[in-house]
């Protein structure tokens, strides 16, 4: 512990950063749940606890930059200086946007199923007017979180990686990551101990709730989504691939698990799917790379893990191909956690209802921060009688609140990421698949879920600071 903690170089302005990272997780915590209340009163966290956690994290942050920015600008180049200047263009930019944001009056709304709404009734294919406002109070609160999200975006990517040696560094940010997900996972146990029960309950067909669905006993913890929370059990997976590949430390495999059986109880799908990957394709890699120095152990974990596998999927394909007809409770298992097809018809109508909110010539700087999701929430309601929460694609919702000039930054950054990637590849192969993986992980999930912008700060950073950082020293 006592050389984990020297390799990692810590100091003051450290502990000023990480100190800095709790107001900022509160303000993102609650910005999702203005997105989901028109009224603010609905929502326990006063302005005056907003403002607070602002300068709170205003201070911690200030006094960072000013010891490892200010103190040290002659260690800056003209790019750094053009990034600001960028950076700070593209925020001015947007809340222009969040403040001229007016309220609107949708009157075609398409109806998707049959429901009564306000003593209404409503049929499939009906049209439907849907009044949407943003309040001051909301502007204002994601004004804030624009600002605490770029400087969280400029601190990790150009001025943390000055700090540290690449390897140092993602020691560092993983370690970090580690004590956030565990601490949802502690809170859920605590506060959703009874959704752990109905869980177990539901799967074994014991006393389940009339007129519920497997989707009631899923946990979410404060991140208030059970995607979220997925979500960010996927990215500590990676975390842990990561680390297992800089330390070879087995329990870095137990603690991978740990996350992804975590990870189950979200019911998160896509992060299922491809954390599953990501394990199988690293737990291979490493299988074959270490072949020559152990081949009988390799051989047998090799068919061992290929037998699991074709057994499983013989299992489920075979269950699914005959409807239940054949292992009915794996059947059951699936269809309560596909929902036959709903989740590709829930996002068919997500993703109309945000096209018609980004008509009306927003295409260029968006909605704002914030401000597009709050108002695309009340709209899938109305027309699903369901809460959904927001855009269900990351790059929908930064092209919607961003507008062109945001999305072309992200995808330029993407590039960026995949490029330097590839061009790594010949020199450190093992480190470099385990940060492919997430970078994979991460584009691919954000096609059709929403990615909550703590994850942009601290995914990205890791594989674009990797691998553009001379210093490759590895630290033990």
């Amino acid at each position: 512990m006592k050389a984990f903690i020297k390799s990692l170089q810590l100091r003051w302005t450290d502990l000023a950063y990480v100190v800095g990272l709790i107001p900022f997780a509160v303000l993102l915590i609650f910005g999702q749940l203005f997105m989901q209340y028109q009224n603010p009163s609905e929502v326990a966290l006063p302005m005056w606890a907003a403002i607070l956690c602002f300068v709170v994290m205003l201070g911690c942050w200030g006094y960072y930059l000013y010891e490892e920015v200010w103190k040290k600008r002659g260690e800056f180049n003209k790019l750094n200086s053009i990034i600001i200047c960028a950076l700070s263009a593209l925020v001015l930019i947007n809340i222009i946007a969040i403040f001229v944001q007016p309220s609107i009056h949708v009157e075609n709304v398409i109806v998707r199923m049959d429901y009564e709404l306000n003593d209404v009734s409503y049929t499939t294919g009906q049209v439907l007017p849907i009044a949407l406002n943003i309040s001051y109070f909301h502007k204002v609160f994601f004004t804030f979180e624009l600002i605490a999200a770029s400087l969280c975006i400029y601190i990790g990517l150009f001025v943390l990686p000055k700090r540290f040696t690449s390897v140092s560094f993602i020691k560092y940010l993983g370690y970090i990551f580690f004590i956030f997900a565990g601490v949802l996972i502690i809170y859920g146990y605590i506060a959703e101990f009874n959704k752990y029960v109905g869980f177990f309950k539901y799967l074994l067909n014991i006393s389940r709730p009339e007129g519920t669905d497997i989707y009631s006993f899923t946990v979410q913890s404060f991140i208030l989504h059970r995607n979220a929370y997925g979500m960010m059990m996927m990215v500590a997976v990676t975390f842990a691939l990561i680390c297992h590949e800089f330390t070879k430390k087995w329990y870095f495999y137990l603690l991978a698990g740990f996350f992804y059986v975590n990870m189950i109880f979200s019911l998160c799908k896509t992060g299922l799917l491809i954390s599953a990957i990501s394990i199988f394709i690293y737990v291979f890699y490493r299988l074959v790379a270490t072949y020559k120095d152990h081949k009988k152990r390799n051989k047998i974990a090799l068919i061992s893990i290929f037998s699991v596998v074709i057994v499983v999927a013989l299992l489920f394909g075979t269950a699914y191909i005959t409807k239940g007809k054949i292992f009915g409770k794996l059947y059951t298992i699936i269809d309560s956690v596909i929902g036959g097809g709903k989740t590709l018809d829930t996002r068919s109508y997500i993703w109309d209802n945000s096209y018609q909110l980004m008509q009306n010539g927003w295409w260029v700087i968006g909605r704002g921060f914030g401000t597009f999701n709050t108002m695309l929430m009340p709209m899938n309601g109305a027309t699903h009688n369901d809460w959904v929460f927001p855009s269900h694609s990351s790059y929908i919702g930064l092209l919607a609140e961003g507008g062109i000039l945001f999305l072309i930054a992200y995808i330029a950054l993407l590039v960026y990421s995949g490029y330097v990637i590839i061009k790594s590849f010949k020199k450190q192969p093992g480190l470099t698949l385990t940060v492919a993986l997430g970078y994979i992980s991460f584009v691919l999930y954000s096609f059709i879920e929403t990615i909550h912008y703590l994850a942009y700060v601290c995914l990205f950073p890791v594989m674009v600071i990797y691998f553009t950082q001379q210093k490759e020293k590895q630290v033990d």
